[in-house]
């Protein structure tokens, strides 16, 4: 589909670029930008920011220069690590962002030479690549041409530096910007154009490569018509990122990469917006709409998140950007409210700073309430509901309590950011996922190649899902989760019943499986006391002749929490909610494993694996057998 290039192209938005708006936008949008930036410095929501910003400052004055050899670049081809260059790649950019945010807020002399210095050690880099990323056996495209998404990212956050100190800098220093960005970006996506992968990806890498090069092309092409030709391409681009996305909004590779991709697909939107004095506007669709709301959806309870896939629980979503989704929608944000800090993102990403800042507004943060959300092409399910709590005087008073929240899985094992995790489900209560996703893992080079399902964070091992007769979930897109069966806020009695019904055959290539049920039903009691869950694992075996082979299942039950033991129950004590399992003895037999990983920034942790394997010797000469696990769950002081 090319929905958006077939509306907008090049002859058209000629047009729409043309009659001297581009000087004017780039006015508007440098005394807009300047504005409210220096307005935040005294702010009490952005104190936080504006500090790192002061310590990464200081940094630039008194580390040493941070450098890029070329030894450094050839490690992850070498080794396959790739955290050694990238730490110094992304601190060498956010060093640059908050020198140049430091600027505009006080455009004293000395800061403006440390910004100049700044862009230039950007500009003399061998690659804005990142090696993982460049294609070594590539003989036509060198390696300074290989645009990915930091190259994109980088060119991005140039040009806007650019246009937001205007006239301050050096004339040789904006020369070497521009003559770099033409080189390493513009040339080759554009001028000479090579084919590159993300232009026909359906994920993030098309939207945000696609946003930082027709951003760089809008505030740099020579001529109006140079600009058309560039802008249709990249909504080639932004076709088929949005194509990535089902009508019910759900973005597969988790709310970190929503962020990543839709943000930046929010930003040049406002960018084409802003330089056709609002002609063009790609966000004006209901699949768009249904896109901006998936946070909101997966949000669970205190910034926390429904994290299938490659994305953190604990997701620092970009204020601005929330800000800016919700104003455009006109609708409140159920999230918490908070600007997040420069140091909290490991890039350092200039479009975020610099957009947290001037499109914060508190006034569209507002209250959240109990729902349910289902997306149906995505496969995911999340219930949420409100602990009562009756405390005070005499029990007189109604406090509200902490929410408590449910979500599973179902999909297919080839989603972008695949993990192996059909059927898989998080326990939340009081701002914590206490059955949990244990989400991204280190990015390596076998992170990303084949053999990746032994990984914990990939394999089905890592997630709540059984293992059938030693076999773990398999990969590919045959293996899927067929829904046969979900109904929502049932009344039943004095409790609403929300159910939730997998079949999860396929997943597992093991030839005497013939039928794997997962079903779910969450309830909650009138009153609101807490909450239950009950899982029912439907199995039956291929049988051979009179005889039936005790089949081996093991349940998986994966947490952060170090959980208490005993005899037929499992409990897991958060902060201020409780999970308890309850299963029958007689039936599983229960093993705990602390298992030691370490999480996708590096920092060593350990997670806990509750395995519940199916006694044998109970399957009765029968070729199926049921089994259930019962989970309540409460506030700790219910």
């Amino acid at each position: 589909m090319s929905l958006l290039k077939e509306a907008w192209p090049a002859s058209r938005l000629v047009n729409a670029l043309a009659g001297g708006v581009q000087n004017s936008a780039r006015q508007r949008l440098r005394s807009n930008w300047t504005q409210r930036l220096r307005a935040t410095v005294d702010e009490p929501a952005y104190a936080e920011l504006w500090k790192d910003i002061e310590r990464i400052c200081n940094d630039v004055r008194e580390a040493p220069r941070l450098e890029l050899p070329l030894s450094l670049f050839q490690q992850f081809a070498n080794t396959g690590e790739r955290k050694p260059y990238e730490d110094v790649y992304f601190e060498r950019r956010g060093r640059l962002v908050a020198i140049v945010l430091a600027a505009v807020a006080d455009p004293e002399h000395r800061k403006m030479r440390e910004v100049e210095s700044g862009l230039l050690d950007i500009c003399t880099e061998y690659t804005w690549a990142l090696p993982a990323h460049v294609n070594e056996e590539d003989t036509v495209t060198p390696p300074w041409q290989q645009v990915d998404l930091f190259a994109s990212e980088t060119a991005q956050m140039l040009v806007e530096i650019l246009l937001l100190l205007g006239e301050r800098l050096a004339d040789h220093v904006v020369v070497q910007v521009h003559k770099e960005v033409e080189r390493r970006v513009l040339e080759p996506v554009f001028w000479q154009p090579h084919h590159f992968e993300w232009e026909t990806a359906e994920h993030n890498w098309s939207a945000v490569c696609a946003s930082g090069c027709g951003i760089a092309a809008l505030l740099l092409a020579k001529d109006d018509f140079s600009r058309a030709v560039a802008i249709e391409r990249m909504l080639g681009a932004l076709d088929c990122f949005l194509a990535g996305y089902r009508e019910d909004g759900g973005c597969p590779e988790g709310v970190g990469y929503w962020v990543y991709g839709f943000g930046y697909f929010i930003y040049f939107a406002d960018m084409l917006r802003e330089f056709t004095e609002g002609a063009v506007d790609i966000l004006n669709s209901e699949k768009v709409r249904q896109i901006a709301a998936f946070a909101e959806r997966v949000h669970l309870s205190d910034g926390i998140f429904a994290n299938y896939s490659d994305s953190s629980e604990t997701e620092r979503l970009p204020s601005g950007l929330i800000s800016h989704v919700n104003f455009l929608q006109g609708r409140p944000s159920t999230l918490p409210f908070r600007v997040p800090g420069l140091l909290e993102d490991p890039c350092r990403r200039w479009a975020h700073v610099l957009r947290n800042l001037v499109w914060t507004n508190p006034l569209v943060y507002g209250c959240g309430e109990a729902v349910i959300d289902y997306l149906p092409q995505l496969g995911w399910l999340m219930c949420r509901s409100l602990c009562s709590s009756h405390h005070g005087s005499g029990g007189q008073q109604d406090n509200p309590g902490a929410a408590l929240a449910f979500s599973a899985k179902a999909g297919h094992n080839n989603e972008p950011h695949n993990h192996n995790d059909l059927g898989h489900f998080i326990l939340h209560g009081g701002g914590e996922n206490l059955l949990c996703d244990l989400g991204a893992g280190l990015y390596t080079k076998a992170y990303f190649s084949p053999g990746r399902e032994s990984i914990i964070n990939i394999s089905s091992s890592g997630h709540s899902v059984p293992i059938i007769n030693g076999v773990t979930q398999q990969s590919g897109a045959k293996a899927r989760a067929v829904v046969l069966d979900i109904a929502m806020d049932e009344q039943e009695g004095a409790q609403t019943v929300t159910s939730f019904k997998l079949d999860l055959t396929s997943a597992y290539a093991v030839d005497e499986l013939v039928v794997f049920t997962r079903s779910f039903a969450w309830s909650v009691p009138e009153g609101n006391e807490g909450a239950r869950l009950t899982v029912t694992d439907h199995f039956e075996f291929e049988t051979s002749g009179m005889n039936v082979k005790p089949w081996e299942v093991e349940e998986l039950l994966i947490s952060r929490i170090q959980p208490h033991t005993g005899v037929g129950f499992v409990e897991w004590k958060g902060t201020n909610a409780v999970v308890r399992l309850d299963y029958d003895a007689g039936v599983l037999r229960q093993r705990l494993e602390a298992v030691k990983h370490i999480d996708h920034d590096g920092v060593a942790f350990v997670f806990y694996k509750t395995s519940l394997q199916l006694d044998s010797n109970r399957w009765n000469g029968s070729a199926s057998i049921d089994c259930n696990l019962f989970f309540t769950i409460h506030q700790s002081s219910c």
